[in-house]
C-alpha cells in the first residue's frame, strides 16, 4: 500500500482514523504471505509437506546413519480443514473462496505426479483380485446351472396309458406333467390301496403279533384331477377305480373336448341302496328291461357334488345338477358345444336315472349306453328322439349244474405204468408197495 506523508493523512481524514486502518490491514498483509507459503508447501514433495511419515516410520531396508549434528524440529503447521471455513478468521475465507475457484481438473493434475507409482500398483493389484474374483464366480455359476438343470422328463408314449391299457395305481401330481395335453386317448385308474401289513415287533426285535391289519384304502384327492381338463383333442378318456366322485372335472373336460366320442366311468365300489327309502330300484342286469315310457317327472336323488344322496344309501349318481355346473365352468375357460358329444357312454357301479340324457346329451350323436355291473336303475327311460339308442347290459347265462359224488379213492385209485407216452400197464392201487 502506498505510503502517505503524515500530513497528508492527518489533514484528509485525521490521525485517528488512519492508524485503525494501518491496524487492520496487517492482518490481510499477512494473511496474503500465509496463502503465498502454504501453496508453496503443496507444491513441495510429498515426503516433505508431511513430516510425521519421517518422524514415526523407517525404512527397515536402508542403512542405518549416524549424524551428530543437532537436530532442528521444524514447526508444524496445522492442515485446513473445513471447520476453519466456519470461523471468522481471514485466511480461512481466503482459503475457502480459493478451493472453490480452483476446478477440480487442477487439483487432480497436481496429485497426480506424487501418486504415479503407489496408483500404478494398487490398480494392478486390484485387477488382479477383480479377475480372480470374477473366475471364481463364474465357475460358482456354472456349477450352480448344471446342478440346477433338470433331467430330461420321459414322457408316456401315446401306446400307454389308453383305454386298453390304463395307467394304474394313478396318482395326479407330477404325473400329469408326462402325459401330453395333445393326446387322443387317454386311460387311467386311480384306485389308491394301502398296505398297511406291518408287523409290530418288541423290544428284542422279534415279532410280537402275527395278525395283519386290514389295508386300508386312500382315495386320491380330488383337486388332484384338475389337471384334467387342461386336454383338449381328447377322442376316448376312461377313468376307473374312483373311491369317490370326480364328477366335477370329468364334465368339465367332457365340455371342453368337442370330440370326444367314448366316455368310460367306473367305481371300485359297488353300490349301497337302503331298500327302505328306495324302493324297487332294480340293478340293471340280467332281466331288466327298459321302461317303455316316454316321458316321466323329473327326480334328483344326488347331493350336488356327484354323489348319491346318505339319506338314500352310499353310490355314484350320474348328476344332471354336475354336469350343468361344469358347464358353466367350462364356459368360462373356452368354448363349449350346446349339448355334449359324446356317442358311447360306459357306467361301472352307478345309480341312474333319465334327466341327465334328456337334458345334456345330443339325441343326433347319443349311439350306445352300456351298462356294466352293479349299476342301478333310479328311473332310467329314454325319450323318444332317442329310441334308437342302444342300451347294452350284462345278461344272465344259464349254466348247468355240476352233480358231484363221493369217491373212496382207496378203492378206486390206480397205477398206471408208462413208456414212451404210452400206456402199457394198468393196476389197482393197493399201498406204496404197489409203486415199486
Amino acid at each position: 500500500m502506498e505510503e502517505y506523508p503524515n500530513h497528508w493523512k492527518a489533514s484528509l481524514l485525521g490521525e485517528e482514523f488512519w492508524k485503525d486502518a494501518e491496524a487492520y490491514n496487517q492482518p490481510i498483509h499477512d494473511s496474503i504471505e500465509a496463502d503465498q507459503s502454504t501453496e508453496a508447501e503443496e507444491d513441495a514433495p510429498l515426503h516433505e509437506r508431511f513430516l510425521f511419515n519421517l518422524e514415526h516410520e523407517q525404512n527397515t531396508h536402508a542403512p542405518a546413519t549416524e549424524s551428530n549434528g543437532p537436530i532442528t524440529e521444524r514447526p508444524g503447521r496445522r492442515r485446513f480443514s473445513m471447520s476453519d471455513a466456519f470461523t471468522g478468521a481471514p485466511l480461512a475465507t481466503a482459503r475457502v473462496i480459493e478451493l472453490s475457484r480452483r476446478p477440480r481438473s487442477q487439483s487432480r493434475d497436481r496429485l497426480r505426479p506424487f501418486a504415479g507409482g503407489s496408483s500404478t500398483s494398487s490398480s494392478r493389484s486390484s485387477s488382479l483380485i477383480r479377475s480372480a474374483l470374477s473366475r471364481m464366480a463364474l465357475l460358482l455359476k456354472e456349477d450352480s446351472e448344471a446342478e440346477a438343470e433338470p433331467e430330461p422328463i420321459q414322457l408316456i408314449p401315446a401306446d400307454e396309458a389308453t383305454p386298453e391299457e390304463p395307467l394304474m395305481e394313478f396318482r395326479g401330481g407330477e404325473t400329469w406333467t408326462l402325459l401330453t395335453n395333445d393326446r387322443r386317448l387317454l386311460g387311467i385308474d386311480v384306485f389308491w390301496p394301502q398296505d398297511l401289513d406291518e408287523k409290530d415287533k418288541n423290544a428284542n426285535g422279534e415279532e410280537s403279533s402275527d395278525k395283519k391289519p386290514k389295508p386300508n384304502l386312500v382315495m386320491l384327492d380330488l383337486e388332484q384331477m384338475s389337471p384334467l381338463s387342461q386336454f383338449r383333442n381328447l377322442r376316448s378318456l376312461k377313468i376307473t377305480g374312483m373311491m369317490q366322485s370326480y364328477q366335477k372335472y370329468i364334465w368339465r373336460t367332457a365340455w371342453l373336448n368337442h370330440n370326444l366320442d367314448e366316455l368310460e366311468l367306473g367305481m371300485a365300489l359297488p353300490p349301497r341302496i337302503r331298500k327302505s327309502r328306495t324302493g324297487d330300484w332294480p340293478y340293471i342286469k340280467g332281466g331288466w328291461k327298459l321302461d317303455p315310457a316316454h316321458y316321466a317327472e323329473p327326480v334328483y336323488y344326488g347331493d350336488g357334488s356327484g354323489a348319491l344322496d346318505p339319506k338314500l344309501g352310499q353310490a355314484e349318481y350320474l348328476d344332471k345338477m354336475v354336469i350343468e355346473k361344469a358347464k358353466v365352468c367350462a364356459m368360462a375357460i373356452g368354448r363349449t358345444r350346446q349339448k355334449l358329444s359324446i356317442r358311447t357312454l360306459i357306467l361301472f357301479g352307478f345309480v341312474v336315472d333319465a334327466d341327465p340324457f334328456l337334458h345334456w346329451f345330443d339325441v343326433k350323436r347319443l349311439k350306445c349306453i352300456n351298462f356294466k355291473d352293479y349299476c342301478v336303475d333310479a328311473g332310467f327311460w329314454l325319450c323318444q328322439p332317442m329310441k334308437k339308442v342302444k342300451v347294452v347290459f350284462p345278461r344272465q347265462v344259464p349254466e348247468k349244474a355240476v352233480v358231484a359224488r363221493r369217491v373212496d379213492w382207496l378203492s378206486e385209485l390206480k397205477v398206471i405204468e408208462l413208456k414212451g407216452g404210452k400206456k402199457v400197464s394198468e393196476k389197482k392201487y393197493t399201498g406204496p408197495e404197489s409203486l415199486m
